[in-house]
């Protein structure tokens, strides 16, 4: 029997996307050569746009009931605070960074395949994969508690393979992918302590002597990074070559950091290095690579494990569709056309941050700490650092799934001008093209609102959706029209006839409808504030299809059933896509 999926590595990256196929009722087998999960808090923070994915996918309570939100990160130098971030400005439900460790991340995630009746087979090591037509034999080797092997192997043959095998990669180096890139050269210090610092936000101190960062884990915990020096006469009197101990870590925060802090209580200590590394390519033929397999750069910003589950979520619903024979394997094409150049953005961010704040000249420090306090003061600046740590800037527009159909500026404004000499009859001009140029265009995240459901309870608009299938909101303008809603009926039932349980369709209306009576549509969203409306540029009518991971893929002013079913025939294959009759 040949499997769908076999999933390499059982980290943040392989099991969010073991969740994610899961939902959609795609089978697989997730290995791990470990014998156990990770007992540490490595990685420690979820970032806003992680957290929307994950209610998306409806797993996203029992992270903010481990996990503690940190509402502000604040730099201090020379004994004053230089810079202040606000997280409440975030656009986003989540206004806040989730600390949480890496262990209760995955934690959490093992106990969704679990309750789904699948099992992470640990000590089963991938040793070899070979691609066979449209199959991929992969050879699997079982090893003891101790990691020595037991002699007993399995040749197993699957549909597709992803390495989510972290940065010594077997499956990227059974590919042969060059993973070019270089090694830090300083060295890091980390520590897991108690700590009396009050208040859930962030704190860094750069100091002559280097950095040395407090980020909370919650119950008077943190995580204390601090920097060592680049080999240089800065850095001798650390030792990294024995064990990081608590005394070195009390000397450093003494020197650096906050006047009389107490930390006690450590429950990790290691010294660490860097790298920044990127894949040549996320995916040869039937087997795809994601997480720290095809990306690994500095901590700086905490993004790394956050951008290796969004590879997940990219990833698990093409695969998806293709395993179900819904659409052509070309779709799975955009996986790479998509996150690489995520990745390639992150790694040159991080780069940039790190080199930033590890910064020693005497000189470098004083104009780097008088541009980190002018910058930051601007709002500006800050919304688009905001947008860049949590990760809801990350968008799609160069994708080939990103698509859009409204009038040329020029028809607009002709309609603008007839109207003029018209009896003041309402119609989409130039105000309406404007207002939808300024809303976010195909390829972006969609963004929340709030909204009302049938019944009158508040909701917003993202619990709607569901990254099983794509969703696609119309709205009808802020006037509304017997002839509009007749339209959405149409649009409604072909795409209930042709795309049965792949779309939902939700009819996003303003306000009360005065004599008209709305259709029976088998969803309506009630934007009576017209927030929605205006988020979105609908003043005239609209259509938006959001993909199942949450980003728009094709939006049109006015609804045009015709371009809209020109998209879908680019994703789904037509011949395997029926009407219901």
């Amino acid at each position: 029997m040949t499997l769908p999926v076999l999933i390499a590595g059982a980290g943040p990256t392989g099991l969010t996307l073991a969740c994610d196929l899961l939902s959609r009722g795609i089978e697989f087998r997730i290995i791990d050569k470990a014998p156990a999960a990770t007992a540490f808090s490595k990685a420690i923070v979820l970032h806003a746009r992680t957290l929307e994915l994950l209610e998306n996918m409806g797993l996203v309570e029992p992270f903010l009931e481990q996990g503690l939100p940190i509402r502000g990160s604040n730099f201090y130098a020379g004994g004053k605070r230089i810079v202040h971030l606000n997280m409440d400005e975030i656009e986003s439900h989540y206004k806040y960074a989730l600390s949480i460790p890496q262990s209760k991340t995955e934690e959490i995630l093992s106990r969704k395949l679990e309750a789904g009746g699948c099992k992470i087979e640990r000590n089963l090591e991938l040793v070899e994969l070979v691609e066979k037509g449209e199959l991929v034999e992969a050879r699997l080797r079982r090893k003891n508690d101790d990691g020595s092997d037991t002699g007993v192997e399995e040749v197993l043959q699957c549909r597709y393979l992803v390495g989510a095998d972290g940065a010594h990669s077997t499956v990227r180096k059974q590919l042969g992918i060059a993973f070019e890139g270089a090694e830090y050269e300083e060295v890091f210090g980390a520590a897991d302590v108690a700590c009396d610092i009050q208040g859930d936000e962030m704190h860094g101190y750069l100091a002559e002597e280097g950095a040395v960062v407090f980020f909370p884990f919650g119950e008077g915990r943190f995580r204390i990074i601090f920097s060592t020096g680049d080999g240089t006469a800065d850095s001798a009197h650390f030792d990294t070559e024995q064990p990081l101990t608590m005394e070195t870590v009390e000397s450093v925060v003494k020197v650096r950091g906050p006047k009389n802090v107490k930390i006690d209580d450590p429950h990790w200590l290691s010294w660490f290095r860097i790298h920044k590394r990127f894949a040549a390519s996320y995916r040869r033929g039937r087997v795809f690579i994601c997480g720290d397999a095809a990306h690994i750069h500095s901590p700086v910003g905490g993004v790394g494990m956050n951008t290796g589950m969004q590879d997940a979520i990219n990833l698990g619903w093409k695969l998806a569709l293709s395993i179900k024979g819904l659409s052509e394997e070309d779709l799975l094409d955009t996986y790479e056309e998509e996150r690489r150049k995520v990745g390639q953005s992150v790694l040159k961010g991080t780069h940039m941050a790190t080199k930033f704040v590890t910064l020693r000249h005497p000189v470098a420090l004083n104009i780097r700490n008088s541009l980190m306090h002018m910058l930051a003061s601007h709002e500006l600046v800050q919304q688009r650092i905001l947008r860049t740590g949590s990760l809801t800037g990350v968008s799609y527009r160069s994708s080939s799934l990103s698509c859009e159909c409204h009038p040329p500026l020029d028809d607009s404004l002709g309609r603008t001008l007839r109207l003029s000499e018209d009896d003041g009859e309402e119609k989409p001009g130039l105000g309406a093209w404007i207002e939808f140029a300024r809303a976010p265009v195909a390829g972006d995240r969609a963004l929340d609102g709030e909204c009302r459901d049938e019944q009158g309870n508040d909701r917003r608009l993202y619990q709607y959706l569901n990254s099983e299938r794509f969703q696609l909101l119309l709205f009808d303008g802020f006037v509304a029209s017997s002839d509009g809603y007749s339209g959405f009926t149409k649009i409604e039932s072909h795409i209930n006839n042709y795309f049965p349980d792949l779309i939902d369709v939700h009819v996003v209306v303003p306000e009360a409808f005065g004599a008209l009576t709305l259709p029976p549509y088998k969803s309506v969203i009630y934007d009576f504030e017209r927030a929605l409306h205006k988020t979105y540029g609908a003043s005239s009518e609209c259509l938006y299809l959001l993909r199942p991971d949450g980003y728009i893929g094709f939006r049109s002013q006015p609804a045009n059933l015709d371009e809209l079913v020109k998209y879908l025939t680019g994703i789904f294959l037509m011949t395997v896509v029926k009407p219901n009759c």
